[in-house]
This record gives C-alpha cells, structure tokens and sequence, in this order.
C-alpha cells in the first residue's frame, strides 16, 4: 500500500522518483470491502495519522464480488482494470497553496452502479439517470451516453455539440505531462474544463499558464525540491470568439485582448479595444474557516491539486468581529466551538457544540474550567470532563510534571509545545510514576514516552526501560 501512494501516476500519483526523495509523505487510503450482501468504503492504512477519519460508508445494494474499474483511458496505461483499491489522499510537500498534494479516485462499477470516492453516482431527478453500461473516464473526467461527470458528479450534457470522443481526447491545459492535471481537454470537435463543455476545439490557443506561486517553472510532481513549482496554476486560452481563463469566459473582445498584468489566483488586469479592466477571481482552499470583512464561510469540501476547486458555504447568523480561528479547523464564536468531521474522503459536516462558559475565550493548549478541560491542539480542540481534581503527577525531585497529570480514574499526557493531548486508562492508578532522569510515565501496563506519549508495553521494555523511582 506506501508503495502504490507514493509514485505519481497521470492521476497524480507519485512516481518512483518520488517515492525516493519523499519517502515520508503522509497519507490516507480507503478502501472497498465485502460487508454481507453488499460493499463497504472504509478508511485503510494511514502514514502518520493523516486525519482523514469517517464512518464506514455502507452500500448494501453494490455487490462487491462484480466490482471492476470503469474503462479509463489513462488508467490503464499504468495498472489493472482488476484493482478496485486504489484511492488515497497524501500530504502536500510541494506547495504552499495546497492542502492535500494529490489523491487518487477510482471510478467503479458492479454492473449496474457508478462509484466514486466511495459513493454511488446519482444524477438530479430532471436529469437522465446514470448508465453504467455505457460509462467511461478519462481520469477524473467521464461520461456516459447521456452526461458528463467529474469527480463523481454529472457536470453537463452529452449531446449534440457537447457529445465526448474519447478516441481522440487529450489534455492540453495544465501540465500535460501530468495529463489528469492539465485542467482543459480537447477531442477532435470541444474544449472540457473540469468536465463541463466550453467551446467548439477549432481555432483555440493556449495563451498562458501561471502559477500561483513564483517560485520557479511549473513541472510535474517528480521532486520534493522546492525551486520546482507543480502546485495550483491558472490556465488562460482563447478560441476564435472567446478568452477563458480557467474555464470561465471573460467579457472581452478576443482580438484585441492583452494581458496588463497576471497575478495568479488572485487578479487578471486586461486590456482591449474597449479599454482596461480588472477581473477578480479565486477563493480561499486553504482555511477551513476564512473570516471576511462581512462574512464568514467554511470550506465543506476540501479542493484538489487545481487549488481552487473547493466548495464554501458561509455560516449565517455570524458576525465576523467576534469569531476566532483557534487552529486550522477549529474557531470559537461567542459560546460555541465549530468543528467538523469528515463525512467521505472529501466532504465535510459542521459541528457546533457549546463551550460550558459564554464568558471562557478558549486559547492554546490547556483551557480548565472546573471539570471540564478543552485543549487547543494544532489541529483539532479535544474535550474531557475529568473524575475529580486534576492534578499534576510529581517528579523524582518532588517539582510537578508540565506533560503528565491524572485524576481519579485517568492519565492524562498534555503537551502544550507539541500541541497534543491525550487521556489513558490503567488498572492500577496509584502505581503510576515518573521516572528517574528522563521523567517518562511508568505504569504497570509500560512506559509512555515524556515528548510524544509513545507506549512501550512490559514485555517489549529492556533492563534499562523498566526505569524506577
């Protein structure tokens, strides 16, 4: 499983080169799994807890033993239609502006049902309904007689002028030699961008490709060195009638169009026979909770490689002025504490509980009021309601412990630099101790480790590990 997350396939996936120089890439995979009758999507092998955590998604009515890969163009370049456990989301180590570096999902069939990302693909009730029996994908992009999808969603018409020929479909926006990356396709008759139909192919011309990011030229993800750039870019190309910049058709006049200056992801300033306008563009993919002049929204699900393609929803009823970010995915407003959980390998739900006192401004790292304990770590806000007082275990030399405490029924290891908190059961709590020298926590189940709680169980402990006061 780390060998098949850790090489970049044309969907981005990395390659062997890859595999060397960034070995220590975290990652999630899932998986599909018999469960009775039918399927169930569940969360596979984690590298360093990755934080991708979900209920298994269940799916009865998909019968697991006819499960295959949906005929794919790219995919099977590079691996066996027979592998159906492919999907994964790693860390980023390329870029800055990214969130997650790459994922892979498969699009899947039993014969009668489309899946992507662990979910059956349905259409909207006024659109036609999903044909498994004539369903194929170009990577993230794929259609059926009736639609076009991407990314597990029906994203427009197969008909007509729109109609797909996959026989001479390409990637031509982008990094082409990346193909699933390159934003725009073309067959012998249309322009796609993520899956939606843009325009007739003839007379169309790239005209740039920027990154968001100035920190070298835009290649594919072969190397964890920073002066090379593969993270999120813009993509500007025109046809005869129009100018498109990633995707969307600019109010211009083609002929005349010129670029006055191009701040990816962020502003276009063009110039053309009418003048010179400016065309703001772009969104906040990184923060889970972006705070605005007159808003507040939340990233309900996380954006791609593409670095744009997340999708907002603003959180009614709050006023910016009193809302505070705590970490990267949680905040505070007044007397609640917003969170989410994820739902699928993507998308998320809010959760919004009650802090147990309007008037406590929770901060980083322990937060104690009474019996109830809210710690602030790096990336999430835990909460426990110990079993009478709190108290810090001693040291040999009687000065109190700043990481391991207990109460009378836990022990509790809080690292406020590391920002982790963590609470243990034992079945003898007076037994408890801190060692001598490097004050780890000795209990009679084994010792855990002072910097990151790490257990080492008895029978795994040597002479010197079964430290004494």
């Amino acid at each position: 499983m780390l060998r098949k997350c850790l090489y970049l396939t044309s969907l981005m996936m990395l390659i062997p080169g890859v595999a060397q120089a960034c070995s220590g890439v975290s990652y999630s995979a899932f998986l599909y799994q018999k469960s009775g009758n039918g399927t169930k999507y569940v969360v596979g092998e984690s590298r360093d807890d990755y934080n991708i955590h979900f209920p298994d998604i269940l799916l009865p009515q998909v019968t697991f033993s006819q499960l295959r890969r949906v005929p794919d163009v790219i995919i099977h370049r590079f691996d066996s239609p027979k592998k159906i456990n492919n999907d994964f989301i790693m860390a980023s180590v390329y870029s800055r502006e990214l969130k997650h570096g790459g994922w892979r999902f498969d699009w899947l069939t039993d014969g009668q049902h489309i899946l992507w990302a662990g979910k059956i693909v349905q259409n909207p009730p006024d659109a036609p309904k999903v044909d498994a029996a004539t369903f194929r994908a170009y990577g993230r992009f794929a259609a059926d007689k009736d639609s076009l999808y991407f990314d597990g969603e029906r994203t427009d018409d197969n008909h007509g002028e729109k109609q797909v020929d996959f026989a001479s479909l390409q990637s031509v926006g982008g990094i082409p030699e990346a193909q699933d990356d390159a934003d725009v396709l073309k067959d012998s008759h249309n322009l796609y961008y993520r899956g939606r139909w843009i325009s007739s192919a003839k007379g169309y011309v790239i005209l740039g490709v920027k990154s968001w990011e100035q920190n070298g030229p835009i290649r594919p993800r072969t190397t964890c060195d920073t002066r090379y750039n593969p993270g999120p870019w813009d993509t500007l190309f025109r046809t005869p009638t129009q100018v498109f910049l990633n995707g969307k058709a600019l109010p211009t006049d083609p002929d005349s169009f010129a670029i006055v200056r191009w701040m990816p992801g962020t502003l276009l300033i063009y110039r053309d026979k009418n003048g010179t306008h400016r065309y703001a563009f772009g969104k906040n993919c990184l923060d889970t909770f972006d705070i605005q002049k007159d808003k507040v929204t939340w990233i309900t699900r996380d954006a791609s490689t593409s670095g744009d393609d997340c999708r907002i929803e603003t959180l009614e009823g709050v006023d910016p002025e009193h809302f505070t970010r705590l970490n990267d995915n949680a905040a505070q407003y007044k007397d609640s504490l917003y969170q989410f959980t994820y739902r699928s390998p993507l998308d998320k739900t809010l959760v919004v509980t009650k802090i147990i006192d309007p008037e406590l401004q929770l901060e980083r790292g322990l937060n104690q009021y009474g019996q109830r304990l809210y710690f602030v770590g790096l990336d999430d806000v835990q909460t426990f309601d110990t079993v009478g007082a709190l108290v810090w275990l001693k040291k040999t030399d009687g000065t109190p412990s700043d990481t391991f405490a207990r109460d009378d029924r836990y022990l509790y290891f809080i690292s406020d630099s590391m920002g982790e908190m963590a609470r243990m059961e034992t079945r003898d709590l007076d037994a408890a101790y801190l060692s001598k020298g490097n004050h780890d926590l000795v209990t009679v189940e084994g010792n855990y480790d002072w910097l990151n709680n790490h257990f080492t169980p008895v029978s795994e402990l040597d002479g010197e590990g079964l430290s004494s006061e």
